[in-house]
């Protein structure tokens, strides 16, 4: 099955459960790209207020008419968000796009968080396919990326894009480590956290209400 299709299937199958709501948080990247897009072709559309999680889906938003309000006006009773990695215990890996902290914030605030993803997100264990996503501040950037390469011994390098760094909404950069699959997320997030200079890490554990992932055109659905 093309995983495009496998995105649109799955962002389609959920607008049933946003009937009714008044606040809706958006996460990033691509299959919730198309879940906006199949939003703002419904009637649920003329009554929903969003509030995006980056500058990349906001914008979609916008094109989509969709109307945008800030995280002061509320908190969301419902966010859709998507993964790159979806361990069997519900734990996620984000930030391939570089909107983790955003999302993170947006996860916790909500009432309730969703996860829609294509079949190849789902894996055994984080970070089998995927490099762990840090975000961490510009000042005093050579010391932060010294003592996360010595403590977490793995290989790390500072993401770029068209031959520059890259720079999140939150105007920091974005470290990936080149981690073995990790055997304890939770642990491990709250080891990177504490490092001065650390703003969040792609790990995500404990936030996921319930996730969504097409198999094709069917779609399963896995809560803890």
């Amino acid at each position: 099955m093309d995983v495009e299709l496998e995105k649109t299937i799955v962002a389609r199958h959920v607008l049933k459960l946003v009937e009714g709501i008044d606040l809706l948080g958006l996460g990033s990247g691509t299959t919730v790209a198309k879940f906006v897009e199949a939003l703002s072709s419904s009637q649920l559309a003329r009554k929903i207020k969003v509030i995006p999680s980056s500058s990349q889906i906001e914008a979609i938003a916008r094109e989509n008419n969709l109307e945008i309000v800030d995280p002061s006006y509320g908190k969301p009773e419902i966010t859709i968000d998507g993964a790159d990695e979806i361990d069997s215990d519900l734990n996620l890996l984000k930030g391939g796009g570089g909107a983790l902290v955003r999302e993170k914030i947006l996860a916790a605030s909500s009432d309730y968080y969703v996860i829609i993803a294509d079949h190849t997100k789902v894996v055994e264990r984080l970070c089998t396919r995927k490099p762990l996503p840090i975000e961490v501040l510009p000042y005093g950037l050579e010391w932060t990326l010294r003592v996360l390469e010595q403590s977490l011994n793995v290989g790390i390098r500072l993401r770029e894009i068209n031959g520059a760094l890259f720079v999140s909404d939150n105007g920091n950069y974005i470290i990936d480590a080149y981690c073995k699959p990790i055997e304890d997320p939770e642990s491990l997030e709250k080891q990177i956290k504490l490092y001065p200079g650390v703003v969040d890490v792609g790990i995500f554990t404990n936030l996921a209400d319930e996730v969504y992932v097409a198999y094709g055109e069917e779609v399963r659905v896995f809560s803890i």
